[in-house]
């Protein structure tokens, strides 16, 4: 029983579309050429439209779009996700634009090793003022004569590096960092670093500018040191007037270069060389003498035990030796010139605090755009959208179109019939 009455619908379901007529004119024509043309029309209107329509929902379904989205006042950790799937297209303007390099930016440093050991203290300074019992004299380029100057001279350095750094760090960080937009993570460090470097050679480029005046002014106005190691003065038989020689180290003349040297000894009354401290040396002044010394001597304890077997003193100073070991960027050969040449900084530590930069900057809100698909109510919108438009086209030109097509082929029909009568 269902079967049939499916049948009966489905045949009258077939009756209506093969009967169905959208262009009938009115009033509706008896001819049965314009009949056919108005069902021709009507198949063909039906079979373009849904053509088009699936043609564009199939286009409106594949297509890519570009869309931008907001959020207003993301937290830190929405920052992050979002950054981490939409970093190329991610925008966030700050609502504060200047920012304290205090507020993002924690800088501390240390100096060389032997800035914090005894060797720079007034302890072992005391230490090294010889005093000899038996009142002999000792040459003044004895290392009992002249040791104890330089590591006053060292120990100077060392205050004038931190005091240089400290200063220029206070000040460096007294400077506002500028972003309009919020700085992505990789690039806010990339920046801070590249200041750091910057602020770093240029209190270095400073501080040696400085001291390299000073050298060049000291020896090129030929100014007499207090201990007379570059010139000695003398009077002459008859004493008319005062004058000076210049000291001479390994056949290089003061008056000539600030830089002659020798190797620093303990010497015996005749000026014989009982011990020679390694990596020290004596030259024209204490300074010059100093910057090409290295510490090698005082890295080992048993090179520093030999050098107190020299020393007639009471004192119970307990003396270690710089740790050779410890993980350094200078070795135990390394002058005192190539430490100032680093300002005698051994390392650098700062830390970055991002998140309180991101804080600081307060986002108003952040937009991001990607590419999707249409979803589909964008999709049924459009196809609604066009459906009147393609309605009216495909009624003008469907109509005509049929009629164009059958009057083509009604000649050949016409033909074909008189050849056939014939």
């Amino acid at each position: 029983m269902i079967p049939r009455r499916i049948k009966e619908i489905f045949k009258k379901c077939v009756q209506f579309l093969k009967a169905l007529n959208l262009f009938a004119s009115i009033p509706p024509s008896t001819d049965e050429h314009d009949l056919r043309n108005e069902i021709l029309s009507t198949r063909l209107f039906i079979f373009l439209l849904i053509l088009c329509l699936v043609i564009l929902l199939i286009y409106n379904s594949l297509i890519s779009v570009i869309r931008t989205d907001f959020l207003k006042k993301p937290s830190f950790q929405e920052y992050g996700k979002l950054y981490s799937k939409y970093s190329k297209t991610l925008t966030c303007p700050c609502k504060t634009i200047l920012i304290n390099y205090t507020d993002i930016l924690h800088i501390n440093y240390t100096l060389h090793q032997v800035c914090t050991s005894t060797f720079v203290t007034k302890d072992w300074i005391n230490y090294l003022t010889y005093t000899d019992e038996s009142n002999n004299t000792l040459n003044g380029d004895d290392f009992r004569s002249n040791g104890r100057f330089k590591f006053q001279a060292l120990a100077a350095f060392c205050k004038l590096a931190n005091r240089t750094v400290s200063d220029s760090l206070a000040e460096f960080l007294l400077n506002m960092y500028i972003s309009t937009t919020v700085t992505p993570l990789e690039l806010f460090q990339s920046q801070i670093q590249t200041f750091i470097y910057q602020f770093n050679s240029s209190i270095i480029n400073n501080f040696l500018r400085s001291l390299d005046l000073i050298r060049s002014t000291t020896h090129t106005n030929v100014l007499f040191s207090a201990l007379r190691t570059n010139y000695v003065p003398y009077l002459p038989s008859p004493c008319y007037a005062i004058y000076s020689k210049s000291s001479m180290y390994s056949d290089c003349y003061c008056y000539l270069s600030d830089k002659c040297v020798i190797p620093s000894s303990i010497k015996n009354s005749n000026n014989t060389p009982l011990f020679v401290v390694p990596g020290l040396y004596d030259g024209c002044y204490i300074v010059e003498a100093l910057l090409q010394s290295t510490l090698e001597c005082f890295y080992n304890q048993t090179c520093i035990t030999q050098l107190q077997s020299y020393y007639e003193s009471n004192s119970t100073m307990n003396i270690r030796s710089l740790n050779a070991s410890s993980k350094s960027r200078y070795s135990v050969h390394s002058t005192i010139q190539h430490l100032l040449d680093q300002l005698m900084i051994e390392e650098w530590n700062s830390t970055i605090k991002y998140e309180n930069y991101y804080n600081e900057c307060q986002p108003i809100e952040c937009s991001y755009s990607y590419a999707t698909r249409n979803g589909i109510i964008y999709i049924i919108t459009a196809l609604l959208g066009l459906v009147g438009g393609l309605v009216t086209v495909l009624k003008i030109v469907v109509p005509s179109l049929v009629k164009f097509i059958r009057r083509k082929k009604q000649p050949e029909i016409s033909r074909n019939s008189k050849i056939m009568y014939i």
